[in-house]
């Protein structure tokens, strides 16, 4: 059987060993209340902060596309009455008359994007704590911004957030939101040969009402925010706290909650997986994951319906061969589960970098806004629709002269047509959501897509030993997604000695074509190949962790899981590369928390950033002569232009084969 993080199935002596973990697992027993009341009381709990999460996750993720847009009215939605916001050095500005001043200034004074203005927000790397009551959480998070005025300017920011967040009446709203604004610079040069400077120099700012939190210096000097939480590889996450509840819930009610939990999750691997089938151009693969009945829209191409019609439009596109490049990557997730748990609705960003033969390097910006239907106890995609927000030449940056949105083909006529017609930027579009801003609370949906009534009165077969496991299940992938990108937070800093302690004891590490490294010790020497201790004056180094594939094994000792990175490094004044890769790693639990057990970095493009990825392509990095490796790689391979890309380490989600590579 294929490993599964949300599988329902345990042996004998699993369940045994779940229940007496359940029995012992932090409870909230009301007075009075019976052991078994006591385990459902506290599953009940378990599950409840593993939703919470899931809901803090997606608050931030619509608050970034909600700031693409100039969407004010709905931020302030997502905030306390008594908020504070800082910005960069800005200050901080307190409560909501005053983050709307802040917010409609940022904007030039209106509520929308000016016309021919860009800015993409993603929203990426979340790590969330949770407070031990349940009721207030912090998170760290890495934006990745894209701004751009048609014909005047473009650039790239970067910097994480540290947020802080309040449930009221049952809902999370950002308290406290502080973005670390720590690298802007112009499209033209990047990072290579460009001086930081400000976005906001152009607008009219009110005063803050108190000075900076922080003092720090963007780059290229080097500064490195502060951590709300300790490291995940040495530290476990706060124990929850024991809380009265007037009754004992139901199993069946546990199991609805569960359920939605995996649901959730089990949307999020499917849209990912398509992502992943996308790069590799397996497009079979791709047409499996869909409907009898789905539709797929791309651009402006129309409306494509059935598998079969979907494959077409895949073919279309090309053969997996070297030279082509096709990294869909899908990132900021925002997946809704229908209340009768049949049907899901799910908003995702791609960014896109595209190498056709015979073409200059493509860079894209797209948002999706898909449906996604259960039948026979798999999820599958039942609408893709793909808006075009931005494709530009990379060499020319996209203040210049980005593409024209794409139109039907007459070669390929789709079964029907666009259904709308529009032009991407420098045109200003607004791709609908599938939901209204969480903020308000109710209702979700936009029609009446969610009125199939829940099944409040249904039973379950689960006991709470399988329902111990499942949730249990659920909490290990989420602490290995924790874990991973805090590892990402920490490269980014080149903060070596904080990586090397998500390595579990005997742990492996291989990146690109240098080898195996075994063991904490060599790995800590392996990772200064590619910088020493420490960020220095000039400095790029982001390593972006999304698009997380985990599969946790039944026992809950091991997973594995398939990782997308995207890589910004260089030195100011001296180089720039853009790269993208995929990990496929594997996690141990030991001494009580996860770790690290193999991490293996496969190169999947690399670039000099003034020449594209079909000029300026690079090697994948060789062995070292100075710091030898223990192991050969265990693979070889090419980077683009070569086509090799990593095999996944779990099966097709909808037809439970393994991906067959070369399949076209």
């Amino acid at each position: 059987m294929k490993p599964h993080v949300l599988s329902r199935l345990a042996r004998p002596a699993l369940i045994a060993a779940l229940l007496a973990f359940a029995l012992v697992a932090p409870a909230a027993h009301a007075a009075g209340a019976t052991s078994a009341q006591g385990d459902a009381i506290a599953l009940a709990q378990r599950a409840t902060r593993l939703a919470d999460v899931a809901e803090i996750k997606r608050l931030q993720a619509m608050y970034g596309f909600y700031i693409d847009r100039s969407m004010w009215d709905e931020i302030l939605e997502l905030l306390t009455d008594d908020v504070t916001l800082e910005y960069g050095a800005s200050g901080v500005y307190v409560g909501k008359a005053q983050a709307r001043a802040l917010l409609y200034g940022i904007g030039y004074g209106q509520y929308g994007l000016l016309k021919g203005q860009l800015r993409d927000h993603t929203q990426l790397q979340p790590v969330i704590t949770l407070a031990p009551d349940g009721q207030t959480a912090q998170g760290r998070w890495h934006a990745l911004v894209i701004l751009g005025q048609f014909q005047q300017y473009a650039r790239w920011q970067t910097g994480p957030y540290e947020n802080e967040y309040r449930k009221e009446n049952g809902h999370w709203k950002i308290s406290r939101l502080h973005w670390f604004e720590t690298f802007t610079v112009p499209f033209a040069g990047g990072w290579k040969g460009s001086m930081p400077q400000s976005n906001v120099a152009d607008r009219r700012l009110p005063p803050a009402n108190r000075p900076p939190t922080v003092s720090y210096d963007a780059w290229p000097a080097v500064s490195v925010p502060p951590y709300h939480y300790a490291n995940p590889g040495v530290a476990p996450l706060p124990a929850p706290m024991a809380s009265p509840a007037a009754s004992a819930p139901s199993l069946a009610e546990i199991d609805r909650q569960v359920v939605r939990l995996e649901d959730e999750r089990d949307v999020q691997t499917l849209q990912r997986t398509y992502g992943y089938f996308v790069d590799k151009n397996l497009w079979p693969e791709v047409a499996s994951l869909f409907t009898a009945d789905a539709t797929l829209e791309i651009g402006g191409r129309g409306v494509f319906v059935g598998p079969k019609r979907i494959l077409e439009y895949m073919r279309f596109l090309g053969a997996p061969e070297a030279g082509r490049l096709y990294d869909h990557t899908q990132m900021q997730p925002v997946v809704h589960v229908t209340a009768d748990g049949r049907a899901a609705y799910g908003r995702w960003r791609a960014l896109v970098f595209v190498q056709e033969k015979g073409s200059p390097s493509m860079f894209g910006d797209v948002i999706y806004e898909n449906q996604y239907r259960k039948e026979g106890g798999r999820w599958k995609i039942a609408k893709l629709h793909a808006w075009f927000i931005m494709y530009a030449d990379f060499l020319k940056g996209w203040q210049s002269e980005p593409l024209p949105i794409t139109r039907p083909e007459p070669k390929l006529p789709p079964d029907r047509p666009p259904t709308v017609t529009y032009d991407m930027y420098p045109g200003t579009l607004t791709a609908p959501f599938h939901c209204r801003s969480p903020g308000r609370g109710a209702p979700l949906w936009e029609s009446g897509a969610d009125a199939a009534p829940d099944s409040a009165g249904a039973a379950t077969t689960a006991t709470r030993a399988q329902l111990a496991a499942r949730i249990a299940r659920l909490e290990d992938a989420d602490a290995i997604e924790r874990l991973q990108n805090a590892y990402g937070f920490y490269v980014n800093k080149r903060q070596w000695d904080e990586v090397t302690q998500l390595f579990s004891r005997n742990a492996t590490y291989e990146a690109g074509q240098r080898g195996v490294y075994v063991g904490r010790d060599r790995i800590r020497r392996a990772l200064e190949l590619t910088g020493a201790q420490g960020l220095q004056r000039g400095d790029f180094n982001d390593h972006i962790q999304y698009q997380q594939v985990t599969h946790v094994a039944p026992d809950g000792r091991s997973a594995r899981a398939r990782v997308r990175e995207l890589a910004l490094t260089g030195h100011l004044g001296e180089w720039a590369h853009v790269g993208g890769g995929t990990q496929e790693n594997e996690y141990v639990k030991e001494d009580g928390v996860w770790r690290i057990r193999a991490l293996h970095q496969y190169s999947r493009f690399l670039a000099d950033y003034d020449k594209g990825w079909i000029n300026g392509a690079l090697p994948v990095p060789s062995a070292s002569v100075e710091l030898p490796p223990d192991r050969p790689p265990s693979v070889r391979y090419g980077a683009f232009p070569s086509f090799y890309v990593p095999p996944l380490h779990y099966a097709n989600p909808v037809t439970g084969r393994m991906p067959a590579e070369g399949r076209y």
